[in-house]
């Protein structure tokens, strides 16, 4: 008897111990939008009443290096509160060789949103931004 419950206490221990590991790991940028830097054709970013195409190879790259310096981790559920108390976010698109690829929404410098427009089922992924190298989107659009 004494047995069954050390394994069911490990089993449990396990458990959370794996539930919390899943849900503190975090990610970089390109490993959950994997932005193809050579087949990148135009991005474009709007921002309240802006509107910007960026078609320069030069500046397009210089943005998805300065993203892909991030880090993400996974949240589920949590931005809804943010959503509704921020200004206006930041929306992005990236097309690859002139399709539409991924957007991206930003909610300030914290809370980031993607979209993979290349999967038929296309359900938002919700990320934290946890590192201290924040994107000025704002410089962008000027």
């Amino acid at each position: 008897m004494k047995n069954w419950i050390v394994v069911f206490i490990i089993l449990i221990l396990l458990v959370i111990g794996f539930n919390f590991t899943l849900h503190a790991r975090t990610f970089s940028f390109q490993d959950v939008i994997p932005i193809d830097r050579d087949k990148v054709s135009s991005i474009e970013i709007e921002y309240k009443d802006q509107k910007v195409v960026m078609k320069n190879k030069e500046k397009m790259l210089q943005l998805v290096d300065e993203l892909s310096i991030i880090k993400l981790k996974n949240t589920k559920n949590r931005m809804d509160s943010t959503k509704s108390s921020l200004d206006e976010p930041y929306w992005i698109r990236v097309f690859e060789d002139g399709k539409e690829k991924y957007g991206l929404t930003l909610y300030g410098q914290d809370d980031l949103e993607s979209f993979d427009f290349s999967k038929t089922k296309n359900k938002p992924s919700e990320y934290r931004i946890v590192d201290g190298n924040h994107v000025d989107i704002g410089k962008y659009i000027k």
